[in-house]
């Protein structure tokens, strides 16, 4: 069984693959398998024949690459197209003989990852309570963390897919009992 745990910026995603492995679970994390995806020669090539001039020192650069799509929903989904072929093909390996396996997928709707797994728990929290996070995180500005939401589903849509919820609105505590009973819920 393969599950997605989606969630928008500081969502509390990563957090929550860390309770699974923690508690025995095989997790994946999307952004580690792009990480492999990108040192791909034929990646690279691709790369560069949409984007340009995305390369340093001959390896795919993320803050070239998001000057050129951040902002512009149609260039993300141009990015998305390009990448999830290959990303699907890693997870394909990875997941290859598992019996249950969660993979934090960051970019899920409207992908060729949406209809790869078997369930989906969405991980949500407070808006403000989330861009404090991502601030705090990457200690970056809340303007940057405002265009990237912009650009990401809201909870609140995403909730009408009847995906399994977890709402991140406590304590780390709190958390894990909710991730655990999730986790009761499966077997």
């Amino acid at each position: 069984m393969k599950i997605a745990v989606i969630g928008g910026v500081g969502s509390g995603k990563s957090t929550v693959l860390a309770m699974l492995k923690e508690l025995g679970e095989t997790v994946i994390d999307c952004d580690a398998v792009y990480r492999d995806v990108k040192k791909l020669t034929q990646f690279k090539k691709d790369m560069v024949a949409k984007y340009g001039d995305v390369l340093t020192d001959g390896e795919i650069d993320n803050k070239k690459v998001s000057a050129k799509v951040l902002g512009s929903k149609d260039a993300i989904d141009g990015l998305n197209a390009l990448s999830h072929p290959y990303i699907k093909k890693e997870l394909d390996k990875l997941t290859e003989g598992k019996s249950r396996v969660f993979v934090e997928v960051q970019v899920f709707e409207g992908g060729l990852l949406e209809n790869y797994f078997d369930k989906v728990w969405l991980v949500i929290g407070d808006r403000q309570t989330r861009m404090n996070r991502v601030v705090i995180r990457d200690d970056c500005a809340t303007e940057r963390v405002e265009k990237i939401m912009a650009l990401q589903p809201d909870d609140e849509t995403r909730k009408k897919h009847g995906y399994v919820l977890i709402v991140n609105d406590g304590s780390l505590r709190e958390l894990q009992e909710k991730v655990a009973k999730k986790l009761k819920e499966l077997n």
